[in-house]
């Protein structure tokens, strides 16, 4: 387990998200280092189209700009997408992706550190198909996340999927400065502007959203959802510091 964070580092992450600055550096440049990313969505595909339950509903918690809710409406039958952040950046972003598209798209401002944002959801669609979550878990604290993860399984439909697309911590420091390395040379293939392998380094460890990773190892988090009640939990996939979670609300015949 990590240890918690200063309340003053909490707000500060709260008001570096809510930057336009930040939101678009990270959307137009960080976000395009992140190793293996065409492939976790691919994890995601497989186990949705293996279970093959309904999609209709979808529900994404720390949506940013919609993106993964997006993938999963491009490939299949998607009807309704809630996406739920607390940036108004990112969600103006998300507007812009799927303005004109065929889907209805609640966008709500809403902060995940606490319950109400259950009470901004749509009260026509009581439970979800599904729920996306991708790089947000882990801003929150540890007791929040296992709360939230509750209240996710409360607005589920029965057999629904549940996917953690997270920043999980390691479990050695080999493996975290491994992860680091892998971050940092995707950086420098990904700038576009002849960036050094010093200049990236040293941009990594400065970045501006440090303090806001509160990371747990990704068999806790399983065992936390299990608690909850989700069954099915398992981490298809992972590369170093970066997991594909998933579990699923039991049917309710069984």
């Amino acid at each position: 387990m990590t240890a918690p964070k200063s309340a003053d580092a909490q707000q500060h992450v709260s008001s570096i998200w809510r930057e336009a600055a930040t939101v678009s550096n990270y959307l137009d440049t960080s976000r395009q280092a992140i190793p293996l990313a065409a492939e976790q969505i691919d994890a995601m595909f497989r186990v949705i189209a293996a279970f093959g339950g309904p999609t209709r509903t979808v529900l994404d918690v720390g949506a940013g700009d919609g993106a993964a809710a997006a993938a999963v409406a491009e490939r299949f039958p998607v009807e309704r997408i809630t996406l739920v952040d607390y940036s108004l950046p990112m969600l103006q972003r998300a507007v812009q992706r799927f303005q004109g598209g065929p889907h209805l798209v609640d966008v709500i401002e809403a902060d995940l550190a606490n319950t109400a944002w259950l009470d901004e959801l749509p009260g026509d669609v009581p439970e979800y198909d599904l729920v996306v979550s991708r790089y947000a878990v882990h801003h929150l604290t540890d007791r929040r996340k296992r709360d939230l993860y509750a209240e996710l399984y409360e607005r589920m439909n029965p057999g629904g999927l549940f996917f953690n697309i997270e920043h999980v911590s390691s479990v050695s420091p080999v493996y975290s400065a491994t992860f680091d390395d892998l971050i940092i040379e995707g950086m420098v293939a990904t700038s576009g502007t002849g960036q050094t392998l010093a200049e990236a380094t040293a941009a990594y460890h400065g970045r501006y959203d440090a303090e806001s990773n509160i990371l747990v190892p990704a068999d806790a988090q399983c065992d936390w959802l299990r608690d909850t009640g989700f069954v099915d939990v398992d981490v298809v996939m992972k590369v170093f510091e970066l997991a594909v979670i998933v579990a699923r609300r039991p049917d309710s015949t069984r």
